[in-house]
């Protein structure tokens, strides 16, 4: 008995990476989603920042998806989601930052509503040259596929894929085009999509676009930006 609890809020992209590490490593847990329009007052003890995600071990609190999924891979080393070589878990650690400097910015800069139209193309072009880097310089120099750094997924995978699955948000409302020349990363998409952890844990395009428009009205109404 692992005793984990999961506390996840089913649209939560940064949910979704830890689920889809316990998925891939087969440990049993316990799924707790919070409605993070409503959290019980009891949540305050259990998340310091009061987000999601969340992951109680026998007790003891680990906070922030990218270090959780770490955790998890520590604690549990079957099967290592990491290089048993320091130098690669070290190229690991540098896409994963990647994904949370470069990349998530992207994507909420472009998301933000009430920009200009010459605003919004630059967005757009920000972020298909952040897609080219991810193409070019990490997934054609790290690896010979289909994943980020080989023939097996690592947690630098599971780090970008739910951002991937909205991807079609970012082209309905963002006009986001993918770069016809980033193959690789296609390759690496369809790759990350037929695996377990990414069909149990998906959701629907519709689902996806109904959650970033409530984000807008919500963001509309509170009259400031969007935020992470």
């Amino acid at each position: 008995m692992t005793g984990i609890e999961l506390f996840s809020y089913a649209a939560c992209p940064f949910a979704q990476r830890v689920r889809m590490v316990l998925i891939e490593k087969d440990i049993r847990f316990d799924l707790v989603e919070i409605d993070l329009a409503n959290r019980p007052a009891w949540f305050a003890e259990v998340s310091p920042y009061g987000k999601v995600p969340v992951l109680r071990h026998a007790g003891r609190i680990v906070w922030e998806s990218a270090i959780i999924n770490q955790y998890l891979d520590e604690a549990f080393p079957s099967p290592p989601l990491l290089p048993a070589d320091a130098y690669r878990r070290a190229l690991a650690r540098i896409c994963m930052d990647y994904c949370d400097t470069r990349l998530l910015p992207a994507v909420h800069k472009l998301m933000q509503p009430g920009q200009t139209a010459a605003d919004t193309a630059a967005q757009r072009e920000r972020l298909a040259g952040v897609l080219r880097f991810m193409d070019a310089e990490g997934l054609c120099r790290l690896g010979d596929g289909p994943y980020w750094l080989g023939a097996t997924p690592t947690l630098v995978d599971f780090q970008f894929l739910p951002f991937f699955e909205r991807f079609g948000v970012y082209e309905e409302l963002g006009g986001a085009e993918w770069p016809a020349e980033c193959t690789r990363l296609r390759a690496w998409y369809d790759a990350m999509s037929e695996r377990r952890s990414s069909i149990e844990t998906r959701h629907t395009l519709d689902f996806h676009l109904d959650q970033q428009r409530r984000l807008r009205a919500l963001q509309a109404a509170a009259g400031h930006p969007g935020n992470r």
